[in-house]
């Protein structure tokens, strides 16, 4: 019931819990991936396609698209299946939004990383992800409105803060500290409810898998 649109490939739903804000949600391939980096052309098309969906979406109710994504334990049995976050910011905080996360990124390389040459990479277009970036690496991605942004790689796991985007974002939204690492708890059915029908209306306009029918 949380599914909002499927491609062939790929589909968009809202997060059963852990949602930052109303309009927060999740882009994934349907086939099992431990990152966005490893799913082949096809799929790789149809999540942009639905990335280019919600940026035309929410910039109707003034906000911009952040896209991020951790990708860990690849090549483990245990590895988690590839999911891309869209949390919808005003657009008067994120202008701030790349310079905050690069600042982040950057302070905290000296907790994590052995490797100098690993920063903060560069995700803008026309290298994007894919050019930077092999595909067994894991990484922390984000992404602003599909204009590119900033791939960090991972070099220590056991080190890496799953809730590290998380609570940037927070931060940079002036959101309740502990929605960082509180247990996320799931909406309440008619709160869900409500929020998948206020989603749908906006999404429906301009769902390009209605193409595919």
């Amino acid at each position: 019931h949380l599914h909002v649109a499927y491609g062939n490939l790929a589909y968009l739903m809202l997060p059963p819990q852990g949602r930052l804000v109303p309009g927060h949600c999740i882009i994934a391939p349907i086939s099992h991936a431990q990152s966005s980096r490893q799913v082949d052309e096809d799929a790789w098309e149809e999540i942009r396609n639905f990335k280019k969906c919600l940026v035309r979406m929410f910039a109707q109710e003034g906000k911009d698209c952040c896209f991020i994504e951790t990708a860990t334990k690849l090549g483990g049995f245990d590895g988690k299946h590839a999911v891309v976050e869209c949390i919808p910011i005003p657009q008067q905080v994120s202008s701030k939004a790349p310079l905050y996360f690069k600042k982040a990124i950057d302070e905290a390389e000296s907790e994590w990383s052995t490797h100098d040459a690993k920063k903060c990479l560069s995700t803008a277009p026309p290298k994007g992800l894919r050019g930077t970036i092999p595909e067994n690496f894991p990484y922390f991605h984000v992404e602003f409105n599909m204009k590119g942004g900033f791939v960090h790689v991972i070099d220590d796991e056991t080190k890496w803060r799953h809730n590290f985007g998380r609570s940037i974002l927070i931060g940079l939204m002036n959101l309740p500290e502990n929605l960082t690492d509180a247990r996320q708890r799931p909406l309440a059915p008619d709160l869900l409810r409500l929020e998948m029908d206020a989603f749908l209306k906006l999404y429906d306009p301009v769902d390009w898998t209605k193409q595919l029918e």
